[in-house]
């Protein structure tokens, strides 16, 4: 019995290594990697744009890089990485118009899919993340974008998803996800999702993020649709004069209340320690 459960962890643990993530960016001391690797059971990590995070010294990277075509002007950009890439993220919240997002008509997406399809040959290939709002219904941005691209024989091998909650309420957050599945037929991968309301950025708490990061978590490795998740994000995020209490670590790398949240709740998932026992 007991080598049987040790094999049956074995095969679990490449896929509770590669689920869990994080979006991050450099701090000021361009140290974000060397939190990335020392964090237990981290899987992989995104930066927005299609290059790894940059550092000064030289340091052994282990944590999977995804690099994501942000907006049009990134299709021109390199990819650059250390490790092997496996996966593309394409398009931020297209739907969006802020400095932060991509701001592309469906029709302009669609056209620019195929140069997507050639920069992402041989890899995974995710949908736009749209906005929470712009993903579910048959007017909304994604809705249109995949229906049409469904009928090119375009290639969309996962969903990207944005989930934004301003209450906390981790059942409602599987719902939208089971809905998300329901409507496209795809594997999930949730790029970004925190608690936090951005029309009043200074409003909630670190405990409260932490809550539901765990209680998010714990829902997501539980639904076998869903691929991977990265909370947004590992560092602190400036908004509208204030910064919202969801940011993992300090510009110090100093662990918030939600940043030992999610170290403890990865931590007893087992991710990338368990799949190093293998």
């Amino acid at each position: 019995m007991f080598f049987l459960a040790v094999w049956l962890l074995s095969l679990t643990a490449p896929a509770l290594a590669q689920k869990a993530g994080i979006g991050a960016w450099e701090n000021s001391r361009y140290t974000t990697i060397r939190w990335i690797e020392d964090h237990p059971a981290l899987g992989w990590y995104y930066t927005w744009r299609t290059d790894q995070l940059w550092t000064g010294r030289p340091v052994s990277r282990s944590v999977e890089f995804v690099p994501m075509i942000h907006s049009e002007r990134d299709l021109a950009a390199a990819i650059r990485s250390d490790r092997p890439v496996r996966a593309l993220l394409a398009f931020n919240e297209p739907d969006g118009h802020g400095a932060h997002q991509g701001g592309l008509s469906v029709a302009r997406a669609l056209a620019l899919w195929p140069q997507v399809e050639a920069k992402g040959r041989g890899l995974r290939i995710g949908s736009p993340a749209v906005t929470r709002d712009g993903t579910l219904g048959p007017g909304s941005w994604q809705r249109r974008f995949m229906t049409e691209a469904d009928r090119r024989g375009y290639r969309i091998d996962f969903m990207a998803v944005h989930y934004y909650s301003t209450d906390g309420d981790v059942a409602a957050f599987r719902r939208w996800l089971q809905a998300v599945h329901r409507a496209y037929r795809r594997p999930i991968w949730v790029t970004e999702f925190a608690l936090v309301d951005w029309d009043r950025p200074g409003a909630g708490s670190y405990a409260a993020s932490a809550a539901f990061l765990e209680g998010a978590v714990r829902m997501m490795e539980g639904l076998p649709f869903v691929e991977r998740h990265a909370w947004f994000a590992a560092n602190p995020y400036p908004w509208k004069g204030a910064v919202p209490k969801i940011n993992l670590v300090d510009d110090h790398l100093r662990p918030t209340p939600a940043g030992q949240a999610f170290r403890r709740v990865l931590s007893e998932l087992g991710g990338r320690e368990i799949a190093r026992s293998d």
